[in-house]
């Protein structure tokens, strides 16, 4: 009998997985990175269609770097999945940092811009951070990471 209900536990184990909600949101990828203390796991919504990739920027505390040409500490991508898309890297340690993503939808590698350097694709910032004629400040964006994950929720804007 404890082998049948052993088995009966299996079957319907299975039964309960296969009839689970499923969700939207894309399963965090492998993380990015050489592996540390700390892990940014971050959901891009409201990506558009699943062309193209959406592209991560880490920043850290230094205002000088912030949104400057390479002053990223850290770029990584991931296939685009329309609804979200998660991204994950490891963080150099725990601390303060901003990010900026974007959705790459034609897979250039860049952020197009039209005249004014205004955004032709979806982007957002750490703590949805809105920006008002120029990109938000570095302290609207600064989030804190401690050791283990950190789970961001960053909502793109498309123009």
């Amino acid at each position: 009998m404890n082998v049948f209900l052993g088995r009966l536990a299996v079957a319907l184990g299975g039964l309960c997985v296969a009839i689970a909600p499923t969700t939207t949101t894309a399963a965090p990828p492998d993380c990015q990175g050489a592996p540390s203390a700390a892990k940014l796991i971050i959901e891009v919504e409201g990506v558009k269609s699943a062309r193209g990739f959406v592209v991560g920027n880490l920043y850290g505390p230094d205002k000088r770097r912030y949104l400057a040409d390479n002053g990223w500490l850290t770029v990584w991508r991931e296939p685009a999945h329309r609804g979200v898309t998660a991204i994950c890297t490891f963080l150099p340690a725990p601390g303060d940092y901003e990010v900026v993503v974007y959705h790459d939808a034609n897979a250039n590698g860049v952020l197009d811009q039209g005249p004014f350097g205004l955004p032709l694709e979806g982007y957002g910032f750490s703590n949805n951070a809105r920006p008002f004629l120029r990109p938000p400040s570095l302290a609207a964006a600064r989030f804190s990471a401690a050791a283990g994950d950190t789970i961001l929720h960053i909502r793109l804007r498309y123009p």
